[in-house]
């Protein structure tokens, strides 16, 4: 696809007249950028919190009793963790699908109150067998909402607003680990000084019934432009058309383009998602689901985890809003601050590795917290999706794919930490911190395909002698015609 795309589309819009824009003037645009941000950030911050305290409710059962009330044995309870997300990458490519086909705000809204429902019955269970059906469903009903979510921020945002919206909600995770961290805290203080029901069953109904809760309230309020009631009519056509300089698509449902399907697997994008997102979420899998017995293993008691882990969520919230502001003030510094946040734990985990098992636990839990900053790369990389992923199938696959590939990191994740190696765990945390090594050599890779591919379309617009100006113009048009990030040779990465 040469410059000749170019002029052909320049010459197809100067025939067309059917091509308007909505026009807003500043203050209007920001008067619904606000109300926008106060419907949907809440909603999204709020479910995403609840959807992480869920998914660690086991790490935070299991130093309650849950390993010895379920009578679990030797790899149970890492089994635990790989069904859940066994389910999730199962059911990823089914739920992307469907995200496309059903309204977007009610699916999510009960995908929430499904799973809400589940850790409740988590509660319930007695034995393995029990904990392994109810951990694989909750997979299948979560694995909606990342991606759900990024879909609602490309129907709303423009590219500028992406990724601190984005960061936003996906903070989430270090702020209701927090919030909820110390709220457990007390549920089972209160639970074990009761002597009443296990302190870990009590967790998982509250946080079960919160989410239900939660849900319910999205399914009134959470939806694309066209599904909210909290907008006028002159208000949805404005929020469309303040989108379409994004090159990317409305965000609404459209008919499966089985063309987009085969052009996502020539695209090195998706190759790139996939690779970085297994390498990325290995680390992930490991320590969500055994950091509670890291610091167990520094020499802290069972109640005393949850309260100096809360240092690390603090720390890891503080580097969000950094890398946010950052980006937001210095879009080009995005994959230098990917690269960036994972030196820190590479450095902490090798170190914890190699001290003798006499170090100091202080030292230890000094070094641990270094890890507050490796989440960080994994979402900045899922908000490339809206930002550099055009056409609304083309996006489905992609995200479904990056999804399964969150879930295989996971998968391997979990089975990193062996019961043989207890209590120290050397060989995991050893192994964890090769693969940030490995991770930032395909965060320099991917820096620079995107940069190749940008230089090599500023040539072809130059070379067909299309103004900046008419660039917009032809990526403008090319969205709403749904065309792909590179049938749209107008379009330029973000990186």
């Amino acid at each position: 696809m040469g410059y000749n795309n170019l002029v052909d589309e320049k010459t197809s819009l100067e025939n067309k007249s059917t091509v308007v824009s909505i026009p807003t003037s500043p203050s209007d645009d920001d008067k619904l950028l606000r109300r926008i941000d106060m419907f949907l950030m809440p909603l999204l911050c709020v479910t995403y919190g609840l959807q992480y305290s869920d998914k660690t409710s086991l790490s935070s059962g299991v130093v309650f009793g849950l390993r010895t009330d379920t009578h679990l044995i030797g790899q149970q309870y890492a089994w635990l963790s790989t069904l859940f997300y066994l389910g999730y990458m199962l059911a990823e490519f089914p739920m992307s699908t469907a995200l496309q086909i059903f309204p977007l705000g009610k699916f999510l809204a009960i995908t929430a109150i499904v799973w809400g429902g589940l850790v409740m019955c988590l509660s319930a269970c007695q034995n393995f067998t029990q904990l392994a059906v109810i951990r694989f469903l909750l997979g299948v009903s979560e694995s909606a909402i990342t991606p759900g979510f990024l879909m609602v921020v490309a129907s709303w945002y423009k590219r500028s607003e992406m990724t601190s919206r984005s960061l936003w909600w996906l903070s989430m995770n270090t702020v209701f680990s927090s919030f909820f961290g110390l709220v457990i805290y007390f549920l089972a203080k209160h639970a074990q000084d009761s002597g009443g029901l296990a302190a870990w069953r009590v967790i998982n109904l509250f946080l079960g019934a919160c989410t239900v809760f939660h849900g319910c309230i999205l399914f009134l309020l959470l939806g694309t432009p066209d599904e909210v009631r909290w907008l006028t009519a002159a208000q949805k056509e404005a929020a469309k058309a303040r989108i379409t300089s994004n090159g990317t698509g409305d965000g609404g449902r459209r008919e499966w383009n089985w063309k987009q399907v085969r052009e996502c697997f020539r695209d090195p994008q998706i190759w790139l998602f996939f690779s970085f997102n297994i390498i990325a979420t290995i680390p992930s899998g490991s320590l969500a689901t055994f950091g509670p017995l890291v610091y167990v293993s520094f020499g802290f008691t069972n109640l005393e985890t949850i309260i100096y882990a809360l240092p690390n969520s603090a720390m890891a919230l503080g580097w969000f809003l950094f890398v946010a502001l950052t980006i937001q003030k210095f879009p080009s510094m995005r994959f230098p601050l990917m690269t960036f946040s994972v030196l820190p734990p590479f450095i902490g985990l090798l170190s914890i590795g190699l001290l003798p098992d006499s170090t100091e636990k202080w030292v230890k839990w000094g070094l641990y917290n270094m890890t507050s900053t490796f989440t960080v790369p994994t979402l900045l990389a899922w908000t490339l999706i809206p930002l550099n992923v055009a056409g609304r199938t083309k996006k489905t696959v992609i995200s479904g794919s990056t999804f399964i590939s969150y879930s295989v990191g996971q998968l391997i994740g979990t089975q990193v930490f062996r019961a043989s190696d207890a209590p120290r765990y050397i060989k995991a945390l050893t192994a964890i911190s090769i693969v940030f090594g490995v991770q930032i050599l395909v965060t320099v890779a991917w820096k620079v395909y995107y940069s190749h591919e940008n230089t090599r379309r500023n040539r072809e617009q130059a070379a067909a002698g299309i103004s900046t100006e008419e660039n917009d113009l032809v990526n403008e048009h090319a969205a709403r015609e749904d065309k792909t990030d590179l049938e749209n040779r107008s379009f330029r990465y973000v990186c």
